[in-house]
C-alpha cells in the first residue's frame, strides 16, 4: 500500500459494502473463498507480512489475505486473533484483538539484555522495546548508546531518540528537542513569528524597548529604503514609487507554484540554514481560492467590516486601507509632534494627508529620524500611541511570511529562508542585550527556537524534501507544509510521476490536505477535508481549478474526500507509516 493511503486511509468505491453488520461477504484467497461477516472475530497462524498486509492460515486450514487497519506488532509463525473491522467485495480490514503469542516481545527483551551483559529493570527493557520497534538492533552497542543519549535528553521520549539514530541524525539535545515539538505538533514557524511579533508589539507599547535597540531594530529592517546620506529626493522617489503601485498588489487570490526544475540537485541539503529547500515539481502553477472568515484576529487593527473586500496587510499598501476612522488621525497626531523642520518629517506629513502614507514608509522615515538623534523622541512615540507599536509588530510579522505571489517566483523559498535566518539573527542579538525586559527576553528566545527551528528543516531535508510555508492570505493567516513523496533520483527523468503533498491549516475549511501528483501533463489532485460541509464546497470550485489548470496545458482529474483519520505527516515519513516495523520472521536476539 502507498504511503499516502497509509495515512488518510482508502475511500470506498461507490457500491462497496462496509456498512452492514449482518451482510456476510465472500472473499477469494488463492484457492480459497472465505466467507466473513464484518463484527466477526477470526483466529490463526501469521504465515506472511508485506507492508499492512497480512496473510493468515485460518484454524479451518484455508487462507485468508487481509489489511491491517492499525499498528500490530506481528510476526510470521504467530498466533492471534483478529476483528473483522471492515468488509467489501475486494478486500478486508483487520484489527488485532489478541496475540495468541504476547510472551514473544517480552522474551525478545530478556534475551537482548542478558546477551549484552545489561541487569533487567523497567528503563532497559523499555530502552530494548523502543530499538525493536524502530526496527534497529538490539544489541549491546545500540543498548548503550540509547541509554547515553536517554540520560542527556531525560524529557524526550524514546521513540524520537530511535527515529534520530534510525536515520543516522545527530543525536543533540537541540535536534532531540525539535523532533519532539514537530512530533507533538508544536513547530509550527508561524506560530512562532507570531508570539516574536505580539512580544515585540508589548516592548514598545510599554517602554521597555530602550532607544538605542529602537533605533538599531529600525535601522536593521528599514534603514535599506532609505539612503544613508540622508538624501531627502531619494526617500521621497522611493515613496512615490512604491505609491503608484499600491493598487496593484491586492489581489485576493493567489497560487500555490511548482517548480518545474529538473534537476534533481534542488533537493540536496544545503551546508547552512539557508539551504531548506523542496522541490514542487508537480505543475507550473496550482491556484486556489482563499479562505474567507470574519473577525480574523491576523487583520490589522482597525480594518474594514469583514463584508467588505479587505487586502492583505502589506508594508507597500497604504495604510488608509487598513487604519479606521479613530486609528488614522491618532497616527497624524503622533507624527505631528515630530519637528516640522526636518525633510522627513514634512515628507511623512505629505503622505499621510494624501492617503498613500504606507507602513514600510513610515518606519524607514522613523529610522532616519532615530538616526539623526531623535532616537528617545521615536521611543517615546511608540509607547504612548498604541497604533505605531502595533504597526511596527505586523510589519515585522510581515517580513516572516509568504504570499501566494511571492511563491510563483523562481527560488522565492529560498530566498525568504536565507532573509529570515539574517532577520533572526539580528533580532535574536538585540534582544539579548535587553536583559532587563521580559518581553524582549521572551524575543530573545523566540528568535532562536524559530533558528533551531529552520536547521533542523534543513536537517530533516537528508531524509525526505520538505519544507514549512508561512502564508498569508486575503483575509487569513495559515500554517502550510510542504511534502514531496518522489525520491530525488526521479525528479530529473521525465517519465517518472512527481507526487507532493501540501498541507494547510485553513480558518473556515480545517485542515486541509491536498495530494498532487504530476506525469507529463497529467496532474491528479486529491482534497482531504475535515467534513462533509467542506468537501462539497471545495467541490464546487473544482471546475474553476481545472479550467485554469487547462489554460495553462494540464489536464486536471481532481475529487474531494472527508478524512479518515488525521494524519501524522512527520512520524509518517521519519517511521515509514503509521505501522510499527513488523518483524517478518522469528528472530535469535543473539544472532
Amino acid at each position: 500500500m502507498g504511503l499516502f493511503h497509509s495515512i488518510f486511509g482508502i475511500p470506498q468505491a461507490p457500491g462497496q459494502n462496509g456498512t452492514s453488520g449482518t451482510k456476510r461477504t465472500t472473499f477469494s484467497s488463492g484457492k480459497d473463498a472465505v466467507t466473513l461477516t464484518k463484527g466477526e472475530v477470526v483466529k490463526g497462524e501469521v504465515t506472511d507480512l508485506r507492508s499492512n498486509e497480512v496473510t493468515i492460515r485460518l484454524d479451518d486450514g484455508k487462507t485468508l489475505h487481509a489489511k491491517l487497519s492499525t499498528a500490530m506488532e506481528l510476526s510470521i509463525g504467530q498466533k492471534a486473533e483478529f476483528f473483522v473491522q471492515e468488509t467489501n467485495d475486494v478486500l478486508i480490514t483487520l484489527k488485532l484483538l489478541s496475540d495468541g503469542d504476547t510472551s514473544f516481545t517480552e522474551s525478545a527483551i530478556d534475551k537482548a539484555l542478558e546477551a549484552s551483559g545489561f541487569p533487567k529493570s523497567q528503563h532497559a527493557a523499555n530502552i530494548v522495546r523502543a530499538l525493536l520497534t524502530a526496527g534497529l538492533p538490539a544489541n549491546k552497542e545500540m543498548i548503550q548508546k540509547m541509554m547515553q543519549h536517554s540520560a542527556a535528553n531525560k524529557e524526550v521520549d524514546l521513540s524520537t531518540l530511535t527515529a534520530l539514530l534510525k536515520h543516522n541524525l545527530p543525536v543533540t539535545k537541540e535536534n532531540a528537542a525539535q523532533l519532539q515539538a514537530y512530533r507533538n505538533f508544536e513547530h509550527r514557524l508561524l506560530g512562532q513569528a507570531s508570539t516574536l511579533a505580539a512580544s515585540l508589539t508589548e516592548a514598545f507599547s510599554y517602554g521597555e524597548a530602550s532607544p538605542s535597540f529602537t533605533t538599531e531594530l529600525l535601522t536593521a529592517f528599514f534603514a535599506e529604503n532609505v539612503e544613508s546620506s540622508g538624501n531627502t529626493t531619494t526617500f521621497l522617489e522611493r515613496t512615490d514609487s512604491v505609491s503608484s503601485a499600491i493598487l496593484s498588489a491586492s489581489e485576493p487570490a493567489g497560487t500555490v507554484p511548482v517548480s518545474d526544475n529538473s534537476s534533481s540537485d534542488a533537493l540536496q541539503p544545503h551546508p547552512n540554514t539557508s539551504g531548506v529547500t523542496a522541490d514542487i515539481a508537480a505543475a507550473q502553477s496550482i491556484t486556489f481560492g482563499t479562505d474567507s472568515v470574519t473577525g480574523d484576529s491576523s487583520l490589522p487593527t482597525g480594518s474594514v467590516a469583514a463584508s467588505d473586500t479587505v487586502p492583505r496587510f502589506e508594508e507597500t499598501l497604504p495604510l488608509k486601507e487598513f487604519l479606521s476612522e479613530k486609528d488614522y488621525p491618532s497616527l497624524e497626531k503622533a507624527l505631528a509632534t515630530l519637528p516640522s523642520d526636518l525633510p522627513e518629517s514634512v515628507i511623512l506629513q505629505e503622505h499621510l494627508t494624501k492617503g498613500t502614507l504606507t507602513s514600510g514608509q513610515l518606519f524607514s522615515g522613523l529610522s532616519s529620524l532615530s538616526s539623526k538623534g531623535l532616537s528617545e523622541k521615536v521611543a517615546s512615540m511608540l509607547k504612548e500611541e498604541p497604533v505605531l507599536s502595533d504597526l511596527l509588530g505586523k510589519t515585522i510579522l510581515n517580513r516572516f511570511l509568504l504570499s501566494p505571489e511571492d511563491l510563483t517566483k523562481e527560488d522565492s523559498v529560498k530566498d525568504f529562508y536565507e532573509r529570515t535566518v539574517k532577520d533572526l539573527a539580528t533580532i535574536a542579538e538585540l534582544s539579548s542585550t535587553e536583559s532587563a525586559s521580559a518581553a524582549l527576553k521572551t524575543v530573545s528566545d523566540t528568535a532562536s527556537r524559530m533558528q533551531e527551528n529552520i536547521q533542523f528543516m534543513n536537517t530533516l531535508n537528508q531524509i525526505f524534501p520538505y519544507v514549512q510555508l508561512p502564508l498569508k492570505l486575503t483575509e487569513q493567516l495559515t500554517h502550510g507544509e510542504l511534502y514531496v513523496y518522489t525520491k530525488k533520483k526521479d525528479l530529473s527523468a521525465k517519465d517518472k510521476e512527481v507526487s507532493i503533498l501540501l498541507h494547510l491549516d485553513m480558518e473556515s475549511l480545517g485542515t486541509t490536505d491536498i495530494h498532487l501528483s504530476l506525469l507529463r501533463q497529467n496532474v491528479n489532485a486529491k482534497f482531504y477535508l475535515s467534513d462533509a460541509d467542506s468537501c462539497e464546497l471545495v467541490t464546487t470550485t473544482l471546475p474553476v481549478l481545472t479550467e485554469a489548470l487547462q489554460k495553462k496545458g494540464y489536464v486536471l482529474t481532481a475529487s474531494a474526500t472527508q478524512r479518515i483519520k488525521e494524519p501524522d505527516i512527520v512520524t509518517d515519513f521519519m517511521d515509514g507509516g503509521d505501522t510499527v516495523p513488523m518483524k517478518r520472521f522469528r528472530f535469535d536476539i543473539r544472532a
